[in-house]
């Protein structure tokens, strides 16, 4: 198996596609697949291998288990000098989904061997799009959870900041929901030496910023996870001319609805104030993504007493990035984890590289949960206390 994963990894490494646009990945993972006793599918520009078990009198078993990996690229120039370099210049595999595909296509090859032996089916799920516009949701809105009686889904994702070989999770919160915020100053520009004519729009987004970050600190429980944070200002024209137009780009994020609801109330609040104040106008655009992923937690504790024998680590805190594993999560109860490659090279870096020996790990860990898994009871063990507390919190 060791040199199968290797080798799937480094061809699709090769290969790196951006998007929905994945002509090459689509064609190569369906050329793996074809052999094996499954049925493909292509949904929503991603590929599904439905992996059917009977029970001892011949009957298909009635509930699925499903696995997921990303297959885009990222718009990067690569820098590895590695010799299973991109060859499409511009797009590289620089996090990690082209070892996830490549565990994914190591579990088809055990699965038309085993699935007999399971009291489930399963559903592998090679997902179009994470980078960009989220192809998860996509294929949970084809309904091919529903046509395939999916009970739970997992999913790894390669971290560079842990240990080589060591899984990392969490029960809960696990990444963050991340809309993006463009708030739009318009004042009115003069001569700095008639300043008093002028209404200073960039002074005001140094304020707005100030009430913003002061607002999130202090009116959240501290036992909330959040994030409001800008990164760019552009405001004025010239030096020696008041500012009649400040834009601020920012991101709020958060892993409860209501918690995200309550940060853009308050955004919009504070903004009307100061509109009020100083006669500026202040528009706010907001665009959502994900939601969090928010992992089962009886499916992280089962897990983690499944996974004893291996380095797992349970985070304490939760990760701010977004994942649209989270799509899925919203269908079944879901478990994401983090499988360590120990390079300490960033993902999204133009050098990303990893030692493919860490995906045997992840294959291991697929096979022994598809084998020892206790399917839960078809009600989806949710969040909903948790949310009833905040929105009384806040």
């Amino acid at each position: 198996m060791k040199k199968k994963v290797k080798e799937y990894r480094r061809e699709l490494h090769r290969i790196p596609e951006l998007g929905f646009e994945l002509y090459k990945t689509r064609a190569y993972i369906l050329e793996k697949l074809r052999p094996y006793r499954c049925e493909i599918a292509e949904v929503a520009g991603g590929i599904c291998a439905y992996f059917p078990s009977e029970d001892e009198n011949g009957r298909k078993r009635e509930k699925t288990v499903a696995l997921r990996a990303d297959m885009d690229a990222l718009p990067v120039m690569e820098q590895t000098g590695t010799s299973y370099s991109s060859v499409h210049e511009g797009a590289m595999h620089a996090c990690g989904h082209d070892g996830h595909m490549a565990m994914l296509l190591a579990v088809a090859g055990e699965l038309d061997r085993i699935i007999h032996t399971l009291s489930h089916n399963v559903l592998l799920i090679f997902q179009p799009a994470e980078e960009t516009t989220g192809g998860a949701g996509a294929i949970c809105e084809s309904g091919i959870l529903q046509k395939y009686a999916v009970k739970r889904i997992y999913g790894f994702h390669l971290w560079p900041t842990l240990q080589k070989n060591t899984v990392g999770s969490r029960a809960n919160e696990f990444m963050a929901k991340s809309s993006e915020l463009d708030i739009i100053i318009e004042g009115k520009s003069a001569h700095c030496a008639s300043a008093d004519q002028a209404v200073d729009a960039l002074a005001i987004g140094y304020e707005l910023v100030g009430e913003l970050y002061r607002m999130e600190k202090d009116e959240l429980p501290l036992s909330e996870y959040r994030l409001l944070k800008f990164g760019k200002m552009d405001s004025g024209t010239v030096r020696n001319a008041i500012s009649g137009k400040t834009v601020l780009e920012g991101s709020v994020r958060c892993f409860r609805e209501a918690t995200g609801e309550f940060l853009f109330r308050r955004i919009a609040e504070i903004a009307a104030a100061l509109e009020e104040k100083y006669g500026c106008r202040i528009s706010i655009v907001r665009s959502d993504g994900h939601p969090a992923v928010i992992n089962d937690a009886e499916l992280f504790e089962e897990t983690k007493a499944l996974l004893s024998d291996y380095d797992f680590l349970t985070f304490d805190e939760p990760f701010m990035q977004a994942e649209d594993f989270s799509c899925y999560q919203q269908a079944v109860p879901g478990l994401y984890l983090f499988l360590g490659t120990g390079t300490g090279i960033p993902l999204h870096n133009n050098k990303f590289d990893f030692d493919e020996d860490v995906l045997l790990t992840g294959v291991d860990i697929y096979l022994k949960l598809l084998k020892e898994v206790r399917l839960l009871p078809d009600q989806r063990i949710g969040n909903r206390q948790a949310d009833v507390a905040i929105k009384a919190a806040i």
